[in-house]
């Protein structure tokens, strides 16, 4: 391997190598980015956390705040900082479109369950059923990958929707097994009180996450973990040499894992601009919206009835048109089908859905011709439309609730935006839609929610991960609860 030291303490460069991961990972759909994050952890911290069988292994909570933040926390001045002037956590691979770094909380601020889904759930790398015997299979590894000897279903939860649900009939606990994924640590107990150990790591293994044929760009890679990074421990310059023994690669997987070329394209566009800085544009933390002048300083727009019972019912008032546009056949019949849509059923999961904001004293308001709910939090507004799909066609469904709330965004809410207040928007359903349809709203922008048969509000772990960091009572978790 040819050495090329990197420096490792330039901004520039750190922005640089985060915009061109992101290109990677545009063009590399089989790279389980999230899980990789886990596994860079795990294994530069691999001596803290024991072998199966050796000894208890490390609490979850313990792993996703020393071992998950510890790897990931970056301080610099060029980075902006949290809320209480915090340094924040910086994941390798968690970036935007546009190749900006995402900065996330430390661990600690709130319940923020993150690493622990990561670390075993529907998209974690743990599993109840992980063993030596088990995993060090080479049939099972490169076979049907998708058929747990130990997975017990429910008959009922659409696999695609919540795998997470179904048990797992080596000790009982929530199922952690995510199709066509080895599983690299074994999670045994429940919630919080679960403790990780590590199994032997194969190549193949680490290919379920990164592809050979995908394989990261080392020199991107490499800057973008060390810049601003404990790691550094005192050096300004590391060659991929130094990287692949600081986190114990063994040489076939390093070769598996990072292409390490000067040659490919990502690396020679990011070797070509050490010697030729790049802008250094300043950061933002979309996450962290301390940016918001302070409460007193804030308008608070008017608009919509405020509901003040958790349980009182819907009451839309009908309002009558304007003069200019009451002989609009159009606009009346679009107002037609708003009040159609206003079902019984519409208006119980539209009453089940704010009952928990308000009883977690949220200011909630509904509006006879426009939105179904809008929630007002300090930091932002959260704007909620109800769609039945029992009701019609499901894609005709989508396509309708993505419209209204990109609509009602941009013109109902226009003072809100107007104050400086970021706009999250939302679609609640009486069921839970196909995956690729939560994929697709979640790709928007838009979180996905609906009511499940306790009359609680359920959805991806994304979605409540935001309901919960507004105190809002969501559906238990059954790997955390």
């Amino acid at each position: 391997m040819k050495t090329v030291r990197l420096p490792i303490d330039r901004y520039d460069l750190y922005l640089l190598a985060e915009k061109l991961l992101a290109q990677h990972l545009q063009r590399s759909s089989r790279v389980h980015g999230r899980a990789m994050e886990v596994a860079f952890a795990v294994q530069y911290f691999r001596e803290q956390i024991p072998m199966v069988g050796e000894a208890q292994g490390v609490l979850l909570s313990e792993a996703a705040n020393r071992l998950c933040d510890g790897l990931y926390r970056k301080h610099d001045d060029h980075l902006p900082k949290g809320p209480k002037s915090q340094d924040l956590i910086w994941p390798l691979l968690n970036v935007d479109s546009e190749g900006h770094p995402q900065p996330l909380l430390p661990q600690g601020n709130g319940e923020d369950f993150r690493w622990h889904k990561l670390m075993n759930g529907q998209r974690g790398i743990g599993c109840h059923a992980a063993a030596r015997h088990f995993w060090l299979d080479a049939a099972f590894i490169e076979g049907d990958r998708d058929l747990c000897p130990f997975r017990v279903y429910d008959g009922e939860t659409p696999l695609l929707i919540d795998q997470g649900r179904q048990k797992c009939g080596f000790d009982g606990n929530p199922c952690g097994w995510e199709p066509g994924m080895p599983k690299f640590l074994q999670v045994l107990g429940r919630g919080l009180e679960a403790r990780m150990s590590r199994i032997p790591w194969t190549a193949a293994m680490w290919q379920s996450l990164v592809p050979s044929d995908q394989a990261l760009p080392v020199y991107p890679v490499i800057c973008g973990l060390y810049f601003g990074s404990d790691l550094r421990h005192g050096r300004t310059q590391i060659s991929p040499g130094e990287f692949q023994a600081d986190f114990g690669f063994e040489d076939d997987i390093f070769a598996s894992l990072f292409d390490f070329h000067p040659n490919h394209p990502l690396n020679r566009r990011f070797l070509s601009h050490i010697a030729d800085p790049v802008p250094g544009e300043p950061l933002t933390n979309p996450f962290i919206h301390s940016a918001l002048p302070g409460e007193a300083e804030r308008g608070r727009p008017t608009g919509g009835r405020l509901v003040i019972d958790p349980d009182e019912k819907p009451r839309y008032q009908k309002q009558v048109a304007p003069s200019s546009v009451s002989r609009d056949p159009l606009l009346a019949e679009r107002r037609r089908r708003r009040q159609l849509e206003r079902t019984a059923q519409h208006d119980e999961v539209l009453t089940h859905f704010r009952r928990w904001f308000r009883l977690a004293s949220k200011e909630v308001r509904e509006d006879a011709d426009t939105f179904d709910f809008l929630a007002i939090d300090e930091a932002f507004v959260l704007l909620a439309e109800i769609k039945i799909l029992g009701q019609q066609d499901i894609a005709d469904a989508i396509q309708e609730v993505v419209g209204q709330l990109m609509y009602y965004e941009r013109f109902a809410l226009a003072s809100w935006r107007e104050e400086g207040y970021p706009i999250i928007k939302a679609a609640v359903f009486e069921r839970p839609p196909f995956g690729e349809y939560i994929t697709f709203l979640r790709d928007l922008g838009i979180s996905t929610f609906w009511i499940d048969a306790t009359h609680h509000i359920d959805g991806p772990e994304e979605s409540l991960t935001l309901l919960r960091s507004l105190g809002v009572q969501v559906h238990p978790d059954p790997e955390l609860a």
